[in-house]
């Protein structure tokens, strides 16, 4: 199986898809990060960095005396942020390593369930801590993503067409759809101190300007997923109009985040 990326930075909406994502799991990414102690002077990475407002925080939160790295396959959408703090690396963690015994923090998310190598990559980040520092990674758990209970059955079916032909595409591309729900026994077998793990999840409604994520993702792979004879036009179109439906609600997927400690 090869690892062809879900979302790539190229497409013209990445940019308001990812600020859709920003907005809705931000709020519960800094929290972790805030609860581990992240403080002034602090050496981070963020890998996978994405549209880099979790590397933005992270630089203001170290101050001047901190610094932070953060890195991607494509950095177009990181390289405009204007922080001192901050360096911007093309960097693949599955082959490449990072500085060793160098870092405090090292963070991602959403990065991992899309990667067959994705023990390789924990190895070389847990390469890269300092000697009692943070490892904190965050990823979806898919068992969650269903719509409310009270929907009308056809919506239902509507929504378990994409489902499926969700998962005949993440199948193809190399993406895991469970993969937050066992985080918790990757980083206890790298020998982690302090491992923890804790999930989050959020209902949404169709129609919101700001929280459009689904709507932008599933937009996004429209191509893809019709052609994987799983959903067709008019039942994919009758999706688009749900998730732009003020009345439809669903529950998102589980963000998983796992937190553990380099031993000193």
């Amino acid at each position: 199986m090869t690892s062809t990326y879900v979302f790539d930075n190229a497409w013209q909406q990445e940019r308001r898809r990812l600020d859709a994502l920003e907005t809705i799991w931000d709020p519960w990414t800094i929290r972790n990060l805030a609860g581990i102690g992240v403080s002034e002077g602090w050496r981070c990475a963020e890998i996978g960095a994405g549209g880099g407002s979790i590397a933005r925080w992270l630089a203001t939160r170290v101050g001047p005396a901190g610094r932070v790295l953060a890195t991607d396959l494509d950095t177009r959408l990181l390289d405009s942020i204007n922080e001192p703090n901050l360096e911007t690396r093309l960097h693949d963690i599955t082959s490449e390593d990072l500085e060793l015994a160098s870092f405090d923090l090292i963070h991602a998310r959403l990065l991992l369930e899309h990667l067959p190598e994705h023990r390789a990559a924990l190895r070389r980040m847990c390469a890269a801590l300092k000697p009692g520092g943070w490892l904190l990674i965050e990823e979806f758990d898919h068992s969650t993503f269903l719509p409310d209970t009270g929907c009308d059955p056809e919506d239902v079916g509507v929504w378990q067409a994409w489902l499926t032909a969700f998962g005949t595409l993440a199948q193809e591309r190399g993406l895991d759809l469970t993969y937050g729900s066992r985080l918790f026994g990757l980083l206890d077998r790298l020998g982690l101190d302090e491992v923890a793990a804790e999930g989050y999840t959020v209902s949404e409604r169709g129609g919101s300007e700001d929280r459009g994520l689904l709507f932008l993702s599933v937009l996004k792979l429209r191509d893809a997923l019709v052609a994987s004879g799983r959903i067709d036009e008019i039942t994919f179109d009758r999706l688009l109009a749900l998730l732009q439906d003020r009345s439809f609600v669903w529950t998102s997927q589980l963000m998983v985040s796992a937190r553990g400690q380099r031993p000193i």
